[in-house]
């Protein structure tokens, strides 16, 4: 298959790098390729967050063809800072290559 030759590049706004641990950065992005690997999937995928203090839930979800997944982690420890309620990640399509942002509503 000649789309795993392509590059992806992923990129976040500066919201993204100061609201979102690294941690938690690599786990959405793990989510969206997990997600991604299924054909016609959306190129825009929402999460939501909402943390509690000792879970953390993530809802995936997408429109079109609409999709919802949730995840809950248990033993999370809360963040002095707290964490936004939503995230965005957009998968932009380019001739050869394609990249993706991840980025906070408001930055949108």
């Amino acid at each position: 298959m000649e789309e795993n030759s392509m590059k992806i590049n992923r990129y976040i706004t500066r919201g993204i790098s100061e609201q979102l641990s690294l941690d938690l950065q690599i786990l959405l992005w793990n989510m969206v390729k997990d997600r991604d690997n299924q054909l016609n999937t959306d190129y825009l995928h929402i999460f939501k967050l909402q943390e509690d203090d000792n879970m953390l839930s993530i809802t995936h979800e997408q429109e079109q063809p609409a999709y919802k997944l949730e995840y809950h982690y248990t033993n999370y420890i809360k963040n002095q800072n707290a964490l936004p309620k939503k995230v965005y990640v957009i998968r932009e399509d380019d001739v050869d290559a394609f990249y993706y942002v991840m980025l906070l509503p408001e930055e949108y």
